[in-house]
């Protein structure tokens, strides 16, 4: 299998560093990342390192819009043999996501650049994020989701988010401003996934099949 997603994973659970330049407030890392720290780890990392380069997610949703009839590894081989590289391949799969971050190009380019002058300091915003998710009673395991705590080599704890069947992604849905905080009344857990983001919970897009998780090098 390719180390790409795997190396992100790591550096996302670890908090490995990344080159060292300007330094952001750690608020304003916070409101930068809230909208996507409760993506699930394989599809956060090819995100970060794709917006370290925004003029590809343009030019990889054009492509998408030319290339629908193609999907699963079709799709990603056909993305590859196009000239993206591996994150962009990854990325291939979630056409929603892409579009997203093309469309808010001003957002992506920050994330990028915030990726790219510190990624220490990126990987500990997404982890004051998701802990502030969970304290709040909204960042749980589900049908979608795995959420477990793992310890790093140095002791520190950390929350690792996963999906539940490996060979399916689920796109998170939420309300950045107030997924983190508690709710003021009790809520009940919404299979609508509208209901659930305008709940203050986490909803989920329809699952993406990555078929079977050893013959798809980018996962």
């Amino acid at each position: 299998m390719k180390t790409l997603v795997v190396a992100v994973s790591t550096m996302l659970t670890l908090g490995l560093p990344g080159p060292a330049a300007t330094q952001t407030s750690p608020e304003a890392l916070d409101r930068l990342f809230g909208p996507i720290a409760l993506y699930p780890d394989a599809l956060l990392g090819p995100m970060l390192l794709s917006a370290e380069n925004p003029s590809r997610i343009g030019a990889l949703s054009e492509w998408l819009r030319s290339h629908e009839t193609l999907k699963g590894t079709a799709l990603q081989e056909a993305a590859k043999a196009s000239g993206f590289t591996e994150s962009y391949v990854a990325l291939a799969l979630f056409p929603q996501v892409v579009n997203t971050m093309a469309e808010q190009l001003e957002w992506t380019t920050k994330v990028g650049q915030a990726f790219t002058a510190d990624r220490s300091a990126v990987f500990g915003s997404i982890q004051r994020l998701r802990i502030a998710a969970k304290d709040a009673g909204k960042l749980k395991s589900n049908a979608q989701q795995s959420v477990t705590t793992e310890t790093t080599a140095s002791g520190q704890p950390v929350i690792v988010i996963e999906p539940a069947n490996s060979q399916i992604v689920y796109v998170p849905q939420y309300n950045p401003q107030t997924v983190y905080v508690p709710s003021t009344v009790v809520i009940q857990e919404e299979d609508d996934s509208d209901a659930a983001v305008a709940a203050g919970l986490i909803g989920f897009t329809a699952g993406i099949a990555l078929g079977a998780a050893m013959d798809n090098d980018y996962y």
